[in-house]
């Protein structure tokens, strides 16, 4: 009688009989073997990911500081060369909430939207009616305004300030890693595109990539599912209503996600 001990060819936990010595065997073998491996493909498959909403793509690897430009909240320092005292303080100034700056001799000055280097020009174009070619160094120290937000399983969740250009799986780093039984390699960018439509930028943190250096975008959704358990809808929904989506867009992408999983 052939020996029926595992052989070590497995499929998810599935393991198959040592191959027969008989004909007849090799029949029921086979048999065997294709349901095994019918199982195992049904219960190994992962859901389908969510797709974008819109037609748009912006995911690029290209890094690009442009779209680091002043905004409410970030701490900036001043330094008026010769002048200290129409200087920031040491610890720096914040920009107010409406993107206005204050310093003395100046007034209030709408800052928000530029660069470093445009607002110093600004700021010596407005102290130039009280000084003679003033000169101006403008810094930042925090950037609070440009944050993006990391949730599911990763072990450090929460918006994360953004102080430089950041990757993808950068990002993933920034939020401690991912924890035992995440999907690693189905982790997703979730990016507003308009008030209604959502683009989904999907990247493998198991095994790094070009997709991995897809830059992150401020309000940019880093998202990263637990392996097989709940809908995506049931996981990702609460994540997006408290991070500023409309509820066009949580719509959207739940209705598209829901045909993708009907037609797979």
């Amino acid at each position: 009688m052939p020996s029926r001990e595992p052989f070590g060819l497995g499929y998810c936990g599935f393991s198959v009989p040592r191959p027969p010595s008989s004909l007849c065997e090799l029949v029921k073998f086979t048999q065997l073997v294709n349901i095994t491996l019918l199982f195992s493909l049904c219960g190994c498959a992962a859901p389908p990911l969510p797709q974008s909403t819109t037609a748009e793509v912006t995911a690029s690897r290209a890094v690009d500081w442009s779209d680091f430009t002043l905004g409410p909240n970030d701490l900036i320092q001043v330094a008026v060369f010769g002048q200290p005292e129409f200087s920031s303080p040491p610890t720096g100034v914040r920009i107010a909430p409406d993107g206005s700056l204050s310093l003395p001799l100046v007034g209030s000055i709408k800052v928000a939207g530029m660069t470093p280097s445009a607002a110093a020009a600004e700021l010596e174009s407005a102290l130039s009616a009280e000084l003679l070619r003033p000169s101006v160094a403008l810094s930042v120290v925090e950037y609070s305004s440009r944050r993006f937000y990391i949730f599911g399983e990763v072990k450090t969740a929460g918006p994360i300030p953004m102080d430089r250009p950041i990757t993808a799986l950068e990002a993933l780093s920034m939020g401690g890693g991912l924890l035992p039984g995440a999907n690693s390699t189905q982790a997703m960018i979730i990016r507003k595109q308009g008030a209604d439509d959502i683009e989904v930028i999907s990247f493998n943190a198991e095994t790094p990539g070009p997709d991995g250096l897809v830059q992150i975008r401020s309000d940019d959704l880093v998202f990263v599912q637990k392996s097989g358990v709940g809908s995506f809808t049931e996981n990702i929904t609460p994540y997006l209503q408290g991070t500023g989506y409309t509820v066009s867009q949580i719509a959207s992408l739940a209705l598209a996600y829901d045909r993708l999983y009907d037609d797979n």
